[in-house]
């Protein structure tokens, strides 16, 4: 986990010398999953019985839904996000279709967006003041465009693609669950 969250602060500190440290790393997305994205989203599930901390009148039941929410959110957005690039992102690229890059991807722009999860939950500041957080995970994933091999005029669709197809789904899922639950 200790590389993964390596990688996930230099994109944060600076995102396009980030992604070129993690194309030089090469390392197999099942590793980064199993060994940084797995742990990091159930760290980022359980960060949410920091909200106990703030507000002693909080149920636990109400907590442990949550967790388990935010938990399933990050799991089934990381399988949509990589199916919805896998079916639109080929006639943007450069080269041929790269899966391992779609996946390792979105596994870092996923991370991004737990380490958000982390942050607010951990500081009782309202999320009102911290709502621009993922507008530079969008940013990051700007500066990952050369990472997917994009063409350069394709850029705009791109984020498109890539706001629409991985940041938004975890927002939603996350919104479909809370109904549920």
């Amino acid at each position: 986990m200790s590389k993964y969250l390596k990688y996930l602060f230099q994109l944060i500190l600076s995102p396009g010398h980030g992604w070129e440290d993690i194309e030089k790393a090469d390392i197999p997305p099942s590793r980064i999953a199993s060994a940084g994205f797995y742990p990091l989203i159930a760290l980022a599930s359980a960060s949410v019985f920091f909200n106990a901390l703030y507000d002693e009148h909080t149920a636990f039941i109400k907590l442990f839904m949550e967790m388990v929410v935010t938990f399933a959110a990050y799991l089934v957005s990381y399988f949509f996000s990589t199916f919805m690039l896998s079916l639109f992102i080929e006639p943007m690229l450069d080269k041929k279709y790269d899966e391992d890059r779609c996946h390792t991807f979105v596994l870092y722009t996923l991370g991004l967006l737990a380490l958000i999860t982390i942050i607010l939950n951990g500081l009782s500041i309202p999320f009102v003041q911290l709502f621009f957080l993922p507008f530079y995970v969008a940013i990051v994933q700007w500066k990952g465009a050369d990472y997917m091999n994009i063409k350069p005029q394709q850029t705009g669709l791109f984020m498109i693609l890539a706001i629409l197809g991985v940041l938004a789904p975890k927002y939603m899922f996350e919104f479909l669950f809370n109904l549920i639950f």
